[in-house]
């Protein structure tokens, strides 16, 4: 390890603050392990103090002391007030003056806890000077010592690299680190080549490892570095390596060819030990010109383009890529930390918008640097408005000195996101171009797009999307699918006004959802380009292709929950059918809005859709969509709790979809019908629905209604205690749904699965199974099921006594449910809310919550609901002991329950009563109930029955 390892690990926040604490006493500073820093020791020497205890902590207090007045933002008295002066006065107040960090907080006017977290900010700038200062003195030492080596050889070693930028390198460890092990080892690969976009930092990775204290350690002899650009003088610049290595100059201009320029230079190398940096290549030929070195030499050359890296390095070839967000926001935070703290997602939103690109980041730093220097928070919400201006970010510019300055740039032209795109945009031919400028219509990165849509698209050959990969401007993903970065495409977009590419663009994605209406793996990979595509279709008056895309997109959107996406595309749909007076179309995108409405919770909406469809369908005489239009009002009336509305418009649409024959409808109402004649207690009518349904959909290779029966059926079993025949038909169902790629049923059908495993005490599974609906539901925005899942967990979590996460689930499923409508679930969650609240033993609000959810239940004409909440009521006044209460309610329960034979209810009732029996002291009717409760809770095999014969028995 080199020293400035060993003294760069001394600096950090507990050994600042330890020193720190010890600032008035010499002796204690002086044996502090930060005496030990290479800058306090120069400090010693230059000051002339003794090489005892006392000198190093006089010296140690200066360095800090100087450290710390760096920390002010300009020369002037401080202002407590002024945010750019905190990590100065935070630090010498309580550590220099010794004031208590609460009169420091006054004084500054802010909270404790924003103090602490201020001041750890500042402990860490002070970190970065302390280092950089400490990285200065330990290289001059390096080149002090090399000095004293190379004037006994009569030279000095040249060091041609640019200086290191002012900000720390970000999101590059890793890569660093790579390129040090190879150039340093002794088996190491001597020559490297990185590549990436323009503004990605090839160019600042570089002068990082330049001068890297271990690289210039290692190439003893020096570092030189060439920037070619896009027309470098060869000559010249072998000119400039020459007479750095002492050549003369009149002895270089005798040697006019190019070969004998390497050679000398080569000569003057010999077996010198040097890094030969070959900067912003573009052509092969001119990287190779600078691969002159001896034997001792390793290379490292930068470029855009990853054709020439591979011909020059080989293996050795690396790609650097854009930052990720938290990188991001790091390197944002070097120059506006009070940004990324103060105002975390626009700061996110920033950084994804320029894909985390390297030069954007700091072109944008800076600039906000810049505006917020004065504190004004009005002029910071100016500046960050301007950097959501795509254009304003482009043109956003930063000064460079002559030795930062861009190869490929005119001397002392000022840095631009624009100008470093443009140079890669000039190197292209015409055709070239006009295709980059036509695949900007795609949405950037990360979405892709295929090798097809951007021939269709840009309508070039292939070999010019080849060359555009080649050229660094296109990026290759995965086989056949392509993707262009965000700085690019709106480069791109800026210097584009035709309009053909963007219809193209439409004309080809409606042609694929055409063709692939129902091949969801074809239309996943594009499902941005799909919706983009319609945007398009929009703002370029394309109204065929909108009404025709939106319409048979829908399966697809249906599959994936994408509702509250297209929903927009297809009231425009709506209205572009309007006007095309294309009657068939909108009918069809009235039917596909009430199906949108309904999904997001808006069931009056979604009611007057179908309503609007249902005239119209009746005046064109389609008795499909009709039957369509009675089946989707028969959905919003069953969630809206009208069980006598819903069952209406199911028969209306049965009798249709019966006199039509040969399509899916007739399953479909089957299975609705079912659910609904199960809700009010019609067991045996809703299996029969369900199994003559299944017989249909079976014939017509329907899966996604087989899927859909196949759940049904296993909940039916599942309540008869059917474990292994409901578990059979559940996992035949997912699998149905994983095929179909309805991530929907797949959620329905995992609530069911952990009802499931509920019901045999499999805790940690039912969880599971819950936990894996509820990601699903909320990805596909299923606000229906999201709620259901919630009262599920819910309730679970009470069984298990985790009363507070409980409490969390259902008030988020109960506000969920009431936002939409939803009365079923509403009354799901109040029920479960009521028993949570009971076993927390607050009585007059879960009494308040039973009442409630037994007025929904009754006036939906829902049983099983009301048998529920009539036995849980009874639990309360047990507790409550209000014998009589309980009485009713238990009683009222038990008849409800066998009347729609519900036999775990039959079960439950039974064993209240006897407890309540046992309560008033009529022991042979406690015994006689309780011996009941037993038999019924055997017959169906529940896990309550050795609860209950316990009872008896201590009966």
């Amino acid at each position: 390890m080199d020293e400035l390892e060993v003294q760069g690990g001394l600096l950090n926040r507990k050994s600042l603050r330890s020193g720190l604490k010890n600032w008035d006493h010499s002796q204690q500073l002086g044996e502090h392990p930060l005496a030990r820093l290479q800058i306090v020791e120069f400090r010693r020497q230059k000051a002339g103090y003794g090489e005892t205890p006392m000198g190093y902590g006089i010296a140690l207090r200066e360095t800090l002391q100087d450290a710390i007045n760096e920390l002010g933002p300009d020369e002037g008295e401080p202002e407590y007030l002024n945010k750019r002066w905190r990590p100065f006065l935070i630090l010498s107040e309580q550590y220099l003056q010794g004031r208590s960090p609460d009169y420091i907080c006054e004084q500054l006017g802010i909270a404790r806890s924003t103090y602490n977290h201020e001041q750890a900010q500042a402990f860490e700038r002070l970190i970065d000077i302390l280092r950089q200062r400490e990285f200065i003195q330990t290289s001059e030492g390096v080149a002090t010592e090399k000095a004293g080596r190379e004037r006994a050889r009569g030279m000095r070693a040249p060091f041609l690299a640019p200086p290191r930028p002012h900000y720390t390198l970000v999101g590059r460890e890793s890569l660093l680190q790579e390129l040090k092990e190879q150039f340093t080892k002794a088996d190491g690969l001597n020559v490297a080549a990185i590549y990436g976009l323009p503004g990605v930092g090839k160019t600042t990775l570089a002068i990082e490892l330049a001068n890297d204290p271990q690289m210039i350690d290692h190439f003893e002899d020096g570092v030189l570095w060439v920037g070619l650009g896009r027309h470098p003088d060869i000559m010249a610049l072998l000119s400039f390596w020459g007479a750095a290595l002492g050549l003369p100059m009149d002895e270089i201009a005798k040697w006019l060819l190019l070969e004998e320029r390497a050679r000398a230079i080569h000569s003057a190398i010999g077996m010198g030990r040097m890094l030969l940096v070959i900067d912003d290549v573009w052509e092969a030929s001119e990287g190779m010109a600078f691969k002159i070195g001896g034997p001792n030499c390793a290379y490292l050359m930068t470029t855009r383009l990853p054709k020439i890296a591979i011909d020059f390095a080989g293996e050795g070839a690396r790609a650097v890529q854009e930052l990720d967000v938290r990188d991001g926001l790091r390197l944002l935070s070097r120059f506006t930390p009070e940004v990324v703290d103060g105002a975390p997602e626009e700061a996110r939103k920033l950084v994804e918008e320029v894909g985390g690109l390297p030069l954007a980041l700091v072109l944008m730093g800076k600039y906000l640097q810049k505006e917020t220097h004065v504190g004004q928070v009005q002029r910071l919400r100016r500046a960050m408005d301007r950097l959501e201006d795509k254009e304003a970010r482009m043109q956003l510019t930063q000064t460079l000195s002559p030795l930062d300055q861009q190869p490929s740039l005119p001397a002392m032209t000022p840095l631009s996101l624009h100008t470093v795109i443009a140079i890669s945009d000039e190197s292209l031919d015409g055709d070239s171009r006009r295709a980059l400028r036509a695949l900007s219509v795609f949405p950037p990165k990360p979405n892709t797009f295929s090798e097809s849509a951007a021939l269709y698209v840009s309508q070039v050959p292939v070999e010019t999307l080849d060359h555009l990969v080649d050229c660094g401007l296109l990026e290759s993903r995965l086989p056949n699918r392509l993707t262009l970065h965000q700085t690019i495409a709106e480069y791109a977009r800026m210097e584009h006004d035709d309009e053909n590419p963007g219809k193209r663009f439409v004309v080809f994605y409606v042609h694929q959802v055409e063709e692939h209406r129902l091949d969801f793996d074809v239309l996943d990979p594009d499902a941005r380009n799909i919706v983009t595509a319609l945007s398009n279709a929009e703002s370029l008056g394309m109204k065929v292709e909108l009404v025709s895309c939106a319409n048979n997109l829908f399966s697809f959107v249906e599959s994936k929950g994408l509702f509250e996406l297209v929903e927009g595309h297809l009231e425009k749909a709506a209205q572009a059918a309007r006007e095309l007076k294309d009657e068939v179309g909108l009918l069809t995108t009235l039917i596909h809005l009430g199906n949108v409405s309904h999904h997001c919770g808006n069931y009056e909406q979604a009611e007057k859709h179908y309503q609007e469809g249902m005239d119209l369908s009746q005046r064109l005489g389609d008795e499909s969509k009709l039957g369509e239009i009675f089946k989707g009002l028969g959905v919003v009336a069953f969630s809206r709790g009208r069980y006598q509305e819903a069952e209406g418009w199911y028969r209306q649409g049965l009798s249709l979809a019966r006199s039509i024959r040969g399509t899916t409808l007739e399953g479909a109402l089957l299975t609705n019908l079912g659910v609904l004649l199960n809700s009010l207690g019609k067991v045996v009518e809703a299996e029969n629905h369900f199994r003559e349904a299944l017989r249909s959909a079976r014939a017509l290779g329907d899966r996604e209604t087989v899927s859909r029966l196949l759940m049904n059926l296993g909940a039916m079993a599942g309540r008869r205690w059917e474990y292994s025949q409901a578990e059979a038909y559940f996992q035949e169902s997912l699998e149905l749904a994983r095929g179909a790629g309805r991530q929907d049923t797949m959620s329905f059908i995992l609530t069911n699965l952990g009802a499931l495993a509920n019901d045999q005490a499999q805790y940690k599974l039912a969880e599971n199974y819950f936990q894996e609906g509820l990601s699903l539901a909320r990805e596909v925005n299923d606000r229906a099921r999201v709620s259901h899942l919630l009262a599920n967990l819910g309730a679970l979590a009470n069984a298990r006594r985790e009363y507070p996460q409980a409490y969390v689930y259902l008030e988020e499923g109960l506000a969920l449910a009431r936002k939409i409508g939803h009365r079923e679930n509403i009354c799901l969650l109040l029920t479960n809310l009521a028993v949570l609240l009971k076993d927390r033993g607050d009585l007059q609000r879960s009494e308040a919550h039973f009442q409630e959810a037994l007025s929904l239940a009754q006036e939906m004409g829902h049983r099983r609901f009301t048998a529920a909440v009539f036995n849980n009521w009874g639990e309360l006044h047990l507790v409550a002991e209000r014998w009589d209460e309980a009485n009713r309610v238990f009683q009222k329960a038990l008849k409800v329950a066998e009347e729609i034979h519900l036999p775990e209810i039959v079960a439950a009732a039974l064993n209240g009563l006897a407890r309540l029996a046992a309560a008033r002291g009529d022991m042979d009717d406690a015994r006689r109930k309780g011996e009941e409760s037993l038999r019924a809770f055997q017959k169906i095999k529940h896990r309550r029955a050795d609860e209950v014969k316990a009872w008896l028995e201590k009966l």
